[in-house]
């Protein structure tokens, strides 16, 4: 079983980072960018749980200062080279002080994380009241071990199989051909629990989108949420982040 708080990427970044493009579905990348919102002077955003840094370009282009964290020190090597800065830390526990950023990112990690609402409870820690936390990943009524995705394009049609309300790490692979679960695990989440970790954190959701990624796809791939901590809580810290 895979266990929290392992860096189950180490030994397979060269591979992770020769595989997969450093690079968002167009319709992806608009949705972050208008979900961040325009970049202040020197604006930091925290690219959290930041593998091989695939989405610094992005974050750059946007006009962020981006401070990335991830927990495996070999994917950091490549993250390094392409985040203004790269620390390692386990994403529930952020090397960041209370309510000291305006922006937080997170791309494609919660099938990676045991215990996704606690990585989400902490970036809502870090966030300003008013602050934003956009996160992009895979859908969890649509890709997951309880459903075939390899024969989509050519037959128009899904195989589904039980499984979907079962959360947790998955005995096969994910089902979209991606490799990554035979590799390092696939933790499986519905919806309910996905989205249920960002209402337990207090964030409120501004946007959720659906996208589908080509046009010959039976159903969404990926989900996107805009969310924000509200500017009414109390007790929030001040503060500036760590220096990285």
């Amino acid at each position: 079983m895979v266990m929290p708080g392992i860096a189950r990427y180490d030994g397979h970044s060269d591979w992770y980072n020769q595989t997969f493009p450093a690079s968002l579905h167009p319709e992806e990348e608009a949705f972050l960018r208008e979900g961040l919102g325009p970049a202040g002077h020197e604006t930091i955003c925290l690219d959290v749980a930041c593998g091989t840094g695939r989405y610094g370009q992005v974050l750059a282009e946007a006009g962020y200062r981006t401070a990335g964290f991830d927990i495996s020190a070999d994917q950091l090597r490549f993250a390094r080279r392409k985040l203004g800065a790269a620390v390692r830390a386990d994403a529930r526990r952020l090397p960041v002080r209370d309510a000291s950023v305006d922006v937080a990112a997170g791309m494609f990690f919660h099938t990676d994380v045991e215990d996704f609402a606690a990585v989400v409870r902490d970036v809502a820690r870090c966030l300003r009241p008013g602050g934003r936390f956009v996160y992009l990943g895979v859908h969890p009524c649509f890709v997951g071990p309880f459903v075939y995705r390899l024969a989509e394009r050519e037959d128009l049609a899904l195989s589904f199989v039980a499984g979907y309300g079962t959360a947790g790490w998955a005995n096969r692979g994910s089902g979209d051909g991606s490799k990554i679960g035979g590799r390092v695990g696939f933790h499986h989440k519905t919806l309910a629990s996905f989205l249920g970790a960002f209402a337990g954190a207090r964030l409120t959701i501004r946007a959720i989108r659906e996208f589908a990624t080509n046009s010959s796809v039976v159903l969404p791939w990926d989900i996107g949420l805009v969310t924000e901590k509200p500017t009414q809580l109390a007790g929030l810290g001040t503060g500036v982040p760590v220096a990285a």
